[in-house]
């Protein structure tokens, strides 16, 4: 069994780490790109490339991009990112293109939309009926993700968060905990119907969720403390 999800996480490590001083100086040289592999992968299925390409080359090059798996990696990591302690090297390195690695996913999610949205969100809107219904409901769920990605999306860029008052801006970007869930739920919907199938991928995919839930909370509960253990020490209080 190929786990898109697990190489295209230890990948986009690679890329994350590899390419962090380039990324951070300039960003819009990897936007540019994002977007050219997203036009490029909707032309291959488009026109048919597919089907005469090698098929190595569309189950290992393309098929991560087109199931969003490339992109899913990468928002795991920015969501790591902000449940791990900034202590780490590793961490603090990375925090500083956690901005630019969330809309490189964003931008990259737009091809996996756009390949499997031309089938499934047309029969969702011109002929639900005769969809299957954990097709319909992957359907549904994609499109309140997209609506929810898009707003974080272009509030990611500085130039849209300078005009935003930093209350308002973090008030938005908790919506990503929602994208987050959203994300393992819509995985969740597609695979446990062929679960004989798909047992690796599930029990991958909860693992990675899972274990963020867990560091998430933690982090939370950690910081809640300190605040009130400051508070309680605090002679004007």
């Amino acid at each position: 069994m190929y786990l898109y999800i697990l190489v295209s996480l230890v990948l986009a490590l690679i890329f994350a780490f590899s390419c962090h001083t380039a990324i951070r100086r300039h960003p819009g040289i990897f936007y540019g790109i994002a977007f050219f592999l997203v036009l490029s992968e909707v032309i291959y299925y488009q026109f048919g490339i597919h089907d005469i390409a090698p098929q190595w080359f569309t189950a290992y090059i393309v098929n991560p991009f087109k199931r969003g798996a490339f992109s899913t990696a990468l928002f795991i990591i920015v969501m790591y990112l902000g449940a791990l302690d900034s202590k780490h090297l590793f961490v603090r390195k990375l925090m500083g293109i956690r901005g630019q690695l969330s809309i490189l996913a964003c931008i990259l999610t737009l091809g996996h939309n756009i390949i499997y949205g031309k089938k499934h969100f047309v029969n969702l809107f011109t002929n639900p009926w005769a969809m299957k219904p954990q097709t319909m409901l992957a359907a549904v769920l994609s499109i309140l993700m997209i609506c929810i990605m898009l707003p974080l999306m272009m509030t990611s860029f500085p130039s849209v968060r300078r005009k935003m008052s930093a209350g308002s801006w973090k008030r938005l970007q908790r919506l990503a905990y929602l994208f987050f869930a959203l994300t393992y739920i819509h995985v969740m919907v597609l695979f446990i119907p062929n679960w004989e199938k798909k047992i690796p991928d599930i029990i991958a995919y909860t693992v990675i969720f899972g274990t963020y839930l867990i560091l998430r909370v933690a982090k939370a509960t950690k910081k809640s403390s300190h605040a009130l253990g400051y508070t309680g020490c605090n002679p004007t209080s």
